[in-house]
């Protein structure tokens, strides 16, 4: 069975009002998107900018409320779950944003960062809660000796590793990724994508992994669905997408990936 079902997901924002905040055009962000993720799986979401995948994602969490669709997470209906059950539904669903310094607040230090979930969703006391923040930075590769510090003394690399124990802190069985290396340093995107892979191998975590470099995916991800403004346009498993990619626009995405050696050399 699924972890997630989504079925035909259509969402449309207003590109204008006139004097009196009547909308004069939309713009479809996303048009009729469907997909299913298994427990321990990798789906990567990729495409140009504009083409509606982080909608998508966002969409997953109902942090945008589609226009029409469904997605059932665990056989249940997210979209018609009131607003108590969706506090519940969300200890299960994650999600990783693409810039931790605007995902985690400056005010917090990163204990209480880490934590906060806990206090929101659980009445664990406060010895165990910080037990917990220690063990999920030490699995992140940070240490508890940055528990008492801010954000704005930790580096970019350093920051997405927190939001990233902040994102297990409540036991999730999915996480959407949102461009979650593309604020970093390219020396750390690899670290923060093994990270994420070995988390994934070692807790069984399933990834919707929004992404617009098709360079990083074939490290992570076991399937892809390719997006073009707002719409579907290709979908298999990795091996399926880099060897033979059905669209066009699908071999322009993979040609603009810079590779040391042409691709047809590569060993695989």
């Amino acid at each position: 069975m699924s972890l997630l079902d989504v079925r035909n997901l259509t969402k449309s924002f207003a590109t204008g009002r006139d004097l009196l905040g009547r909308r004069t055009g939309w713009t479809h962000a996303v048009k009729d998107v469907s997909f299913t993720l298994d427990p321990g799986e990798c789906l990567a979401v990729v495409g140009e900018s504009g083409a509606g995948k982080s909608t998508v994602g966002r969409m997953v969490l109902r942090l945008i409320e589609p226009d029409s669709g469904s997605v059932e997470f665990e056989s249940e209906d997210v979209l018609a779950a009131s607003s108590g059950r969706m506090r519940g539904l969300r200890r299960g669903m994650q999600m990783i944003f693409q810039d931790p310094h605007s995902s985690l607040d400056p005010r917090m230090t990163v204990h209480d960062a880490v934590i906060e979930p806990l206090v929101v969703h659980t009445d664990i006391d406060r010895d165990t809660r910080r037990r917990r923040a220690r063990e999920l930075l030490d699995k992140v590769g940070i240490g508890s000796r940055y528990l008492g510090r801010y954000p704005a003394e930790l580096s970019g690399g350093q920051l997405q590793r927190v939001a990233i124990a902040r994102a297990l802190t409540l036991e999730p069985k999915l996480i959407v990724c949102d461009e979650p290396v593309a604020a970093l340093d390219v020396s750390v995107r690899a670290q923060v994508l093994n990270l994420l892979r070995d988390l994934q191998e070692e807790l069984g975590l399933a990834y919707l992994f929004v992404c617009h470099d098709l360079a990083l995916i074939e490290v992570i991800a076991d399937r892809v669905l390719v997006m073009r403004s707002g719409e579907v346009v290709e979908s298999g498993t990795v091996e399926q997408i880099y060897r033979d990619p059905a669209q066009e626009y699908t071999r322009r995405l993979l040609d603009a990936i810079p590779v040391p050696v042409p691709r047809t050399a590569r060993v695989v």
